[in-house]
């Protein structure tokens, strides 16, 4: 924590020396995206065993700039999950649109995601299928006129349809606050 804190400090003074505000004019492009590392334990009542999950992501992201408050949003990942009782891996494609609103320096900006989500489960082979949709809120601090730090939350949905291996449909709602990227725009 006292890292994170002294990371944000540090990019205070490079924020307000940014040459000006970033301009997104209609056929701007983006890039960015996120790489992450995650491990969490679970810790069940009695007779059940305790489980550790670890799972590692790549998640590159795209946007076309439609009109200077509006850009269409897609993005493919791949994600490895591994922990004592499971391992499997899921790819992803997603598309939306997120809106933007500047004020001062800073870009604030609230979408609406849709995506399929190809799961594989190594132990038995078996391929599902999962529909989500993810509504994505933070704002960009621009660090130059083209690269802005993408900071906020990301609120997850996902659910599927066919049984899942242990004989249960799956459903999850996940909630990501502190979400951080980077976005390069051309």
């Amino acid at each position: 924590m006292r890292h994170l804190i002294i990371f944000a400090l540090l990019l205070i003074p490079v924020t307000a020396h940014a040459q000006s505000a970033m301009i997104m004019n209609p056929g701007t492009m983006s890039a960015g995206g996120v790489i992450s590392f995650q491990t969490h334990s679970m810790d069940y009542p009695a007779p059940t065993h305790d489980a550790t999950v670890k799972t590692v992501s790549f998640l590159p992201q795209f946007s076309y700039f439609m009109k200077s408050y509006m850009a269409m949003v897609g993005s493919v990942g791949f994600e490895s999950i591994s922990g004592d009782t499971t391992e499997y891996s899921r790819f992803s494609m997603s598309g939306g649109i997120r809106m933007y609103q500047p004020l001062a320096f800073l870009h604030f900006y609230l979408g609406i995601e849709g995506g399929l989500y190809f799961t594989n489960y190594d132990a038995n082979d078996q391929d599902n299928i999962d529909v989500g949709f993810s509504l994505p809120l933070g704002v960009l601090i621009p660090l130059s006129r083209s690269v802005a730090l993408d900071v906020g939350a990301r609120f997850s949905k996902i659910w599927r349809d066919n049984d899942h291996p242990a004989g249960m449909n799956y459903n999850s709602f996940i909630v990501q606050i502190g979400y951080l990227g980077v976005q390069a725009f051309f």
